[in-house]
């Protein structure tokens, strides 16, 4: 498949972990890793941590951009260990993110994501809790400010009022960067970046990894004209949005299912733009997806676009389902 666009992200883009991220995985890492997981997300570049994985009895290991690294220096990571880092990332309260345990993870202030391994409780309506916690992997959101402006043609087209963002749907497999550049996008639109004016951007933020919001507030940059709701399901949070905020765009990440799919095609049928990402490494991944298709069908997204990165450089080219080009944009 043709590449049709990519950026490197040393040019015309600003990287970082905000602060409020750095210090959040801080508190929750045992005491004795403090040292060398600090040097590790501190360190720029490829070099710089964007997983911490937490095992028990096996070394910590980090991953960068480049590979990964194993702390074999330290003593493995213990099951006493484990206990009170579960504490740490709950913020002493594990009964009151309970709804993300079930899930898997936790998010913690700033948007950084902790999934969690173990041995979970399974009720009559799936799991019920976590008995034992075994591993975390925590997810360090790198805010990569300009990142989507390089894409912004394949994501926009010339209507009459102007170049405007059409409906997308942004593919790629785990970690390689879709909510980093989904949140960039939201950025673009609402403060008017490559497109004729700025817009009305709301957020479905069911994980809180696009926005990282503290108390409701944005803690990440996704742009100034831009509304959010958090940590609430895709099928609750996009009616709400459509109904109160009027937005002209809306931004949701990961859609998981039929039901999602179904919310983001009735925001469509509105008027809504919506950007959205969805695990898939490949076009024959996406065609699996029969609810997918179908919504594709029935016009739901504009483009279907597949993203993957080489070290700092993201790629992003159009998606073929069944022989057909879906993702239209030429740049």
């Amino acid at each position: 498949m043709e590449i049709i666009r990519r950026s490197s992200t040393s040019e015309k883009t600003e990287t970082h972990i905000p602060e409020l991220c750095i210090e959040a995985v801080l508190r929750a890492v045992p005491r004795r890793f403090l040292s060398a997981v600090e040097a590790a997300i501190l360190c720029g570049g490829e070099d710089g941590a964007e997983e911490l994985r937490f095992r028990v009895n096996r070394p910590v290991q980090l991953v960068t951009g480049r590979g990964e690294v194993m702390l074999l220096q330290y003593a493995p990571f213990t099951q006493k260990e484990a206990a009170a880092m579960l504490e740490a990332v709950c913020g002493y309260s594990v009964y009151a993110k309970e709804q993300q345990l079930i899930r898997g993870f936790v998010t913690l202030p700033g948007g950084v994501r902790v999934g969690l391994s173990g041995e979970p409780l399974l009720g009559k309506d799936g799991i019920e809790r976590f008995t034992n916690v075994s591993g975390f992997d925590i997810r360090l959101p790198r805010e990569i400010i300009g990142c989507a402006e390089a894409f912004l043609p394949m994501l926009t087209e010339n209507l009459p009022s102007g170049r405007l963002p059409v409906s997308a749907l942004i593919a790629g497999k785990p970690g390689v960067g879709k909510t980093t550049f989904l949140r960039d996008c939201a950025r673009c639109c609402s403060d008017g970046v490559g497109i004729a004016s700025p817009l009305k951007v709301a957020l479905a933020d069911e994980r809180n990894e696009l926005s990282g919001s503290i108390e409701g507030v944005p803690a990440l940059n996704v742009g100034l004209r831009t509304d959010v709701i958090t940590s609430v399901p895709k099928t609750v949070s996009i009616p709400m949005l459509l109904r109160s905020m009027a937005p002209d765009v809306i931004v949701t990440d990961e859609i998981g299912g039929a039901e999602d799919m179904h919310a983001v095609s009735e925001a469509t049928k509105y008027g809504v733009t919506v950007l959205a990402s969805i695990h898939a490494g490949s076009s024959a991944e996406l065609a699996h997806k029969k609810w997918l298709v179908d919504a594709l069908s029935e016009g739901s997204f504009i483009r279907v676009l597949l993203l993957a990165r080489n070290g700092g450089r993201f790629y992003l080219r159009s998606a073929a389902l069944s022989g057909k080009d879906i993702g239209a944009g030429q740049c």
